[in-house]
C-alpha cells in the first residue's frame, strides 16, 4: 500500500480555509454596540496581521484518507511541512512504507529547484490568501445569532451586492455557514459552512464547482496570541480544466502541538524525525 499524501489545490481549495490562520495581535474585548460586520472585520484584520509574524509548529496529525487513518508528526519549516508517518491503522509503518517515505524526503532535500517552486506556490497562496481576507467583510451579509461563553455566534450568507473578481473570490462567495469568533482575541474559533451553489467558470468550459461542498473548522488557542487549526475537514468536488477533477476530501485532527524554531529548515526536520 502506498502512502497517502494529502492533495492540495492552492487557490481553488485554499479559499475554504482562509479563516483558518494562526492568531495575530488581540484587539480589546468586543463593544456592546459592535455588529457581526464589525466583529468579523476585527477578526479577518487579526488574520493579516499575523501574516507578519511567522511562526512554526509541530503537532500530531490524524489524516484519514482512502479508508485508512494515518498517524504522523508533523515539522512547519520554513520550506514546508515535513510528514513523517508513525502509524497506519494503528499498525507500525512496514519497511516499504519506510522506504518510500525516506525516498520521498531524500528527493526534496535533493531538488533545490523542486522546493523553490514549493516555496513560490506558498508565496502565491499567501497572496490570494491576504486578499480573500480583505473582501470577507464586504464579500457576505452577517447575522449575529447568539453568544456562546465568551464567544460570539454568527450566520454568514453571500452579499448579493458584491462582484466577485476571480475565480477564488467566487467559490468564497458561493458559501453558506456559520463562523463562531472568540471575543476576547477576536479570533476564529470555529467555523462550518457549505457551497449554496453550483460554482461554473466560463459558463461552464473551464469548469465548476459543485453544490454542497462542505468544510468544518475548529482551532484552538495555544499561547497568547496564537491559534492553530486542531480540525479540518473539506469536502469538495468539480473540475477546472487546467486541474482536471477536483476532488478534495480532506479529514484532518491536530493536537499535541509544539513551538519550533522560526528558522526550522527542511533538513534540520528531517534530522530530527530521524533521531526520534
Amino acid at each position: 500500500m502506498k502512502l497517502s499524501r494529502t492533495l492540495t489545490l492552492p487557490g481553488y481549495v485554499s479559499c475554504f480555509a482562509i479563516l483558518t490562520f494562526a492568531a495575530g495581535m488581540a484587539l480589546p474585548p468586543a463593544l456592546p454596540s459592535q455588529t457581526a460586520k464589525d466583529l468579523i472585520g476585527d477578526a479577518c484584520y487579526n488574520e493579516l496581521q499575523q501574516r507578519k509574524n511567522k511562526t512554526l509548529w509541530s503537532y500530531v496529525a490524524e489524516r484519514h484518507s482512502n479508508n485508512h487513518v494515518f498517524r504522523e508528526q508533523v515539522i512547519e519549516t520554513v520550506d514546508g511541512p515535513v510528514r513523517h508517518l508513525l502509524a497506519v491503522d494503528g499498525h507500525p509503518p512496514t519497511t516499504a512504507q519506510i522506504k518510500e517515505e525516506h525516498d520521498q524526503h531524500q528527493g526534496l532535500l535533493n531538488n533545490q529547484s523542486g522546493r523553490r517552486a514549493i516555496q513560490k506556490q506558498r508565496d502565491d497562496d499567501d497572496k490570494t490568501m491576504q486578499e480573500l481576507l480583505r473582501i470577507i467583510p464586504e464579500a457576505f451579509v452577517f447575522e449575529d445569532q447568539a453568544k456562546e461563553g465568551g464567544s460570539e455566534r454568527i450566520a454568514f450568507h453571500p452579499n448579493p451586492g458584491f462582484k466577485p473578481k476571480t475565480y477564488e473570490q467566487r467559490i468564497l462567495h458561493a458559501l453558506d455557514g456559520i463562523v463562531v469568533i472568540d471575543l476576547h482575541d477576536r479570533r476564529i474559533s470555529r467555523l462550518s459552512g457549505s457551497l449554496g451553489t453550483r460554482v461554473k467558470f466560463g459558463y461552464g468550459l473551464i469548469g465548476h464547482v459543485e453544490q454542497g461542498g462542505t468544510t468544518e473548522i475548529t482551532r484552538v488557542n495555544l499561547s497568547p496570541g496564537v491559534w492553530k487549526t486542531s480540525v479540518e475537514k473539506i469536502a469538495i468536488d468539480g473540475r477546472i480544466v487546467l486541474f482536471k477533477t477536483i476532488n478534495m476530501h480532506q479529514d484532518e485532527t491536530r493536537s499535541s502541538f509544539e513551538p519550533v524554531a522560526s528558522s526550522t529548515t527542511l533538513a534540520q526536520a528531517l534530522d530530527k524525525v530521524k533521531t526520534e
